[in-house]
Formats: structure tokens, C-alpha cells, sequence
């Protein structure tokens, strides 16, 4: 007869043994939250006194506006009143007892009003002033906050890891309860080796289900526990009772010693994080791996004919970055958005979205360009001498998404924007170096911001502090000459730019932010051009696990390139942009001492044009 397992005797015993341990782990989650809680008031305060400043800068303003129109009307009077002084002067030579005192008295009266009205304009530029640098320094705070509570974003998600490895990985005991029916063929052995096997089981799930029930984040942990892999392992066991009935039944109790078992990448997977907070990055990549297969497979489905042609022979068209030939083109496309580029050597490029929802043809025109950029060439300008400019490569026209499409980012980053970018243009595949800059120096003799006052900035204690001692030659740590170069400001960036475009013919410019935030994608979706994991050792920012993170800048090139071409777009320095819309100075990029959080595509910080530290550089682009 085959065994048969019987109904279980005794439920679970309930009682549940852990090994007490005290969860350091807790506090530190608490603090760091409540420092993450602190700082953010401080930067909503920030952003409320920067309204605040500047409504008082705008009264300022119109107060002067108001003054320097009433110098205006008091110079008048005060000629007036010359004139009619003069006047009198005059009759007194006809007429010596004539009485002039009056008309003297106007005029004073009227030199005074005057020169007390300079004195207010003088006292009200110097108001102004003062809050202008008000308004820089809040800038300069809030800039310096949104590095504090990216840092402790970071440190939080550590910390969250390190506290359910604690409370996961603990020790503990069951007592489970298992009867059976033994089968004919067993010996007595067998039968009391099956039972105490089921006992196991059984302790092992009821130890598994009571670790997940305790943890401090325990509805995100159930909710991920299946992909987990999460486990448990038993140390041993002894038996507390057992025993045969007269029917064939084993009985027995075990107590049953476990430990918690969360290794690798498990709670990162657990608590939904980014899995550069744990150990092993593996399983994120097999992860993102399957989860790219889900949304393949989800995709999958009704196709459409789309029809593409042109005005032009011998054009290449690119459809969602990748080249399909020249027209007249027909294919089948999955159903939903695709960007279309029709590019030509010598021609503007024709670029469009398209939502296919059903058979589609797209007829691009194509107008002449002075342009002499290919795509996908490189192109390096010579300067003079041996000297060369920055080595740049041509991407094609297309369509920008320029802001936050996954949902980690910041509120600024928000709405997600289409940016239509009409022509191709040249990028430079690295920053700025120390040398090229050199070169700049070398031939105008520019005397930089930094050089001029106050010097250049670096983070001290998480806050920008100045020095008169740093500038782009010397910027507080060794450089080499193909470092990118720092402790330059947007002004700077702007000089160096138009001294390529008069020196070579051609027309550099800084980057907009749409262009920077293109180029950096190369046509992906994605936080980093590779995926939505920062990973370790492929960007140099703080806590990216190089050699150089946290300490200064990478050599440039020292990772791998984007599709495109292009090399540390993810983090070494932020890189200066203008604002497309306002043409507001937008750093972009992240940098070796900031949270990678920040060297995200998207992320974005607005600073003055006159700011300078070392960890900001550019990257330049060629129209033309």
C-alpha cells in the first residue's frame, strides 16, 4: 500500500523563538529620513525666499526706474533755474540794486534736490546689488541642498538594504507539529524519516512566512517575495516528542533552528530598488533581461504598413535610430509611435513622428543646407599651429524627449517635453579638456571669472564654497591635459565657444538643453543610455565604484561610449546647456561627487551664469 499522508495532527505550534538581536539598522532608516524630511523644508523654504527675493529685486528695480526718471525732470529744473539766475545776473549790470537772491536760492534749491536724487539712485544700485547676491547665494543654497538630499536618497536606500538583511537574515527556531499515515512498505525508519522531513517543510515555511510578516517594510517585501528568491536555511533540528499509534500513524514534534537567507541582488529586489545597493549586480541585469522580454512580448501584435519618400535620391531614412535605407521605402511597423529622420549630405533633415494605427505614407521634403556634416563622420576643426578643436561626431536630426520619462526623477524635470531638432549638427564626443581650453587661453589671453574674483567653487561638507586659490589651472586637485577642464562659467563656456567659431569659420555654440539631453539618450528611453541601473564602474560619479569617485574628474574617455559615440555623458563633470525655452544656464549630466541619482539624462540643475566650481565643465556643438 502506498503511504498516504493524514489531515496534520497539531496545528504549527505558534510559538515562533527568534534570536533577540537590536536592530541598529532601524535608527539609522529613522534618522536618515528624518534629515531627508528636514532638508527638503529647508529647500521649499529656499524656493519660497527666492520668490520672495525676487519680487523685492523687482520692487527694487522699478524704485530705481522711478529715481532715475526724476533725475531727469530735476536736471530740467535745475537748468531752468540756471537760466533764470543767469538772467538776473544780467540785469544787475544795467541795474546794480536789482535783487537776484531769489533766483539764486531757486538754483540751489534745485542743485540740491538734484544731487540728494544721485545719492538715492547710488544707495538704490547698491540695494540692488546686494540683492542680487542674495538671490545668488539662496541659489547657491539650493543647489547645495538638492546634492544633501540626493545624498541621503542614497543613503536611505543603503540603509533600507542593510536593515532587511538584518532583520531577513536572522536566526530563530519552530516547533512544528507532523503526523502521517506510514505506509505498508516502510520500515519504521522510513516512516520516521518522512515525517520528520514534513516537519521540516513545514517549520521552514512557517519561519519564512514569520520573517516576511516582521520585516519593517513588510507589505513592499510580500508584494515582491515570489521574485524575490528569498530562502531559509535550517541549522538543525531535535525532537521534542514523537511516537506510533495503533493505526500505522508517526507523530512527532521537531524543533527546528533556521536562519534567513537574502543574498545578492534579493533585497534589492525585495524593496524595489535599484540593484547597484546591493552586492551583486547580476541578477539586476538578468532582471532587466526579462524584464525587456515582458515588454517585447507584450508589444507584439498588429502590424502596419508605413510608406516613406522623398524629394531627393541617394538620402538615408532612420526610423527610431536605426537606418533603413533610402526611398522610396515600404515596410511592416509594430502599431504605435515611431520617429522618422530623412537625412542627405548637403540637405536640411526632415524629421516627424508618427503614431501607425494603420497603413501610412510619409512624404518628406528636403531643403538644400550650407551644412557639410555627414552623420555619424568625425570631424575635428584645425585651430593654428598643431593646435585642433575638440573632436567632434555628427548626429542626425530627430526628436528630443527631454525630461524625466520613467518616473524616478525630480519635479523639474518634469512635464516630459517633445523637442523636434530640425537639423543634424556636430557634438564633441568628450568635455572640454584642459588642454583645449589651454589653447584658448594660450591664443586670446582670457582671464576667466574664477581668475578674476573670488575664485572657483568646490563642495565642502556637501555645500559650494569659494576660494581665491582655485581656478580652471589649479582646481584643488592634480589635473591631467586631457582632464576635462573645470572651474569655468557659463560666461567662460560662451567665450571659448565664440573663439572656436571665429577662429575656425565654422559656428560652435554651447549645447541647448534638448540638444545635450539627445545626444546623451543616443535614442533611448532610459535614466542612462545602457538602462535605468547605474551599475558599478561604467560612469565616474560619487558612489559609481571607480577609482576616481569622489576624489575628481576621469581622464575623458576613460568609459564606454553611447551609441552615438559620445563618452561621459553619465557623471565626471556637469556639462553647461541653455535652457531651449528661456535660455537659462542648465547644467547637466551629474559629476564625480554627486549622487548618481544626478547623472541621470534628465536631471537638471538651473545656476547662474557667472558660477564656477570644480565639477562643472562643457561639451560644445557645430552647427554648421
Amino acid at each position: 500500500m502506498m503511504m498516504r499522508m493524514a489531515r496534520l495532527a497539531l496545528a504549527v505550534a505558534a510559538s515562533l523563538a527568534w534570536v533577540s538581536t537590536v536592530n541598529a539598522n532601524e535608527a539609522s532608516v529613522t534618522d536618515i529620513q528624518a534629515q531627508i524630511e528636514r532638508i527638503q523644508a529647508q529647500y521649499q523654504s529656499a524656493e519660497q525666499r527666492e520668490e520672495s527675493l525676487r519680487a523685492e529685486e523687482r520692487q527694487l528695480r522699478e524704485r530705481l526706474q522711478e529715481l532715475r526718471q526724476r533725475s531727469e525732470t530735476l536736471e530740467q529744473e535745475r537748468r531752468l533755474a540756471l537760466e533764470e539766475m543767469n538772467e538776473r545776473y544780467q540785469l544787475v549790470i544795467t541795474d546794480p540794486s536789482t535783487d537776484i537772491s531769489s533766483a539764486v536760492q531757486t538754483y540751489q534749491r534745485a542743485v540740491d534736490a538734484h544731487q540728494e536724487n544721485l545719492t538715492r539712485i547710488r544707495d538704490q544700485v547698491s540695494r540692488m546689488s546686494a540683492k542680487q547676491q542674495e538671490i545668488q547665494q539662496n541659489g547657491l543654497a539650493r543647489h547645495s541642498l538638492v546634492n544633501r538630499l540626493e545624498s541621503y536618497q542614497e543613503r536611505l536606500e543603503f540603509a533600507r538594504v542593510a536593515r532587511l538583511r538584518t532583520e531577513f537574515n536572522r536566526r530563530g527556531s519552530v516547533e512544528a507539529a507532523q503526523s502521517i499515515t506510514c505506509a505498508r512498505t516502510d520500515t519504521i525508519q522510513q516512516c520516521e524519516d518522512r515525517g520528520k522531513q514534513l516537519a521540516r517543510q513545514r517549520a521552514s515555511r512557517e519561519y519564512m512566512d514569520n520573517i516576511f510578516s516582521r520585516l519593517s517594510e513588510a507589505r513592499l517585501a510580500q508584494e515582491n517575495r515570489e521574485a524575490s528568491g528569498a530562502s531559509v536555511r535550517i541549522l538543525g533540528a531535535r525532537v521534542v516528542s514523537n511516537g506510533f499509534s495503533g493505526q500505522g500513524e508517526y507523530s512527532v514534534n521537531l524543533q527546528v533552528d533556521l536562519e534567513g537567507q537574502l543574498r545578492g541582488n534579493q533585497a534589492c529586489t525585495l524593496l524595489r530598488i535599484d540593484s547597484r545597493y546591493c552586492a551583486d549586480g547580476s541578477t539586476a541585469e538578468r532582471t532587466d533581461e526579462e524584464r525587456d522580454a515582458v515588454r517585447q512580448r507584450a508589444e507584439d501584435g498588429v502590424m502596419h504598413q508605413l510608406t516613406v519618400r522623398s524629394n531627393v535620391y541617394d538620402d538615408e531614412v532612420f526610423i527610431d535610430g536605426v537606418s533603413y535605407g533610402s526611398t522610396p521605402l515600404q515596410l511592416m511597423l509594430p502599431a504605435g509611435e515611431h520617429d522618422i529622420v530623412i537625412s542627405k549630405h548637403g540637405y536640411d533633415g526632415y524629421s516627424s513622428r508618427v503614431n501607425l494605427r494603420e497603413a501610412t505614407t510619409i512624404r518628406g521634403e528636403l531643403n538644400r543646407s550650407s551644412s557639410a556634416l555627414v552623420r555619424g563622420e568625425r570631424v575635428q576643426d584645425a585651430l593654428y599651429g598643431d593646435a585642433k578643436g575638440p573632436d567632434l561626431i555628427v548626429v542626425p536630426a530627430g526628436r528630443a524627449q527631454v525630461g524625466d520619462q520613467t518616473g524616478n526623477g525630480r519635479a523639474n524635470e518634469q512635464p516630459v517635453r517633445s523637442v523636434r531638432i530640425g537639423e543634424m549638427f556636430g557634438v564633441g564626443v568628450y568635455p572640454v579638456t584642459v588642454e583645449q581650453f589651454r589653447d584658448f587661453v594660450a591664443a586670446t589671453e582670457y582671464v576667466t571669472e574664477a581668475e578674476r574674483s573670488r575664485g572657483c567653487a568646490a563642495l565642502n561638507g556637501g555645500e559650494p564654497q569659494f576660494s581665491e586659490d582655485r581656478n580652471w589651472r589649479n582646481p584643488g586637485f592634480q589635473q591631467s591635459r586631457n582632464a576635462p577642464v573645470v572651474c569655468i562659467s557659463y560666461n567662460d563656456a560662451q567665450a571659448y565657444v565664440t573663439w572656436l567659431s571665429d577662429t575656425t569659420g565654422s559656428t560652435y555654440r554651447i549645447p541647448t538643453e534638448a540638444q545635450w539631453e539627445y545626444t546623451a539618450r543616443a535614442g533611448t528611453e532610459s535614466d542612462y543610455w545602457w538602462g535605468n541601473s547605474v551599475g558599478v564602474g561604467r560612469a565616474n560619479c560619487r558612489t559609481c565604484g571607480t577609482q576616481w569617485s569622489d576624489i575628481k574628474p576621469s581622464p575623458v574617455g576613460s568609459f564606454p561610449a553611447n551609441s552615438w559615440g559620445l563618452h561621459d555623458t553619465v557623471g565626471n563633470v556637469w556639462e553647461w546647456t541653455a535652457d531651449d525655452r528661456s535660455g537659462t544656464p542648465v547644467l547637466k549630466g551629474g559629476s564625480y561627487n554627486f549622487a548618481a541619482s544626478l547623472a541621470r539624462a534628465a536631471s537638471r540643475i538651473e545656476m547662474p551664469a557667472d558660477f564656477r566650481s570644480n565639477y562643472i565643465g562643457v561639451r560644445v556643438i557645430r552647427t554648421q
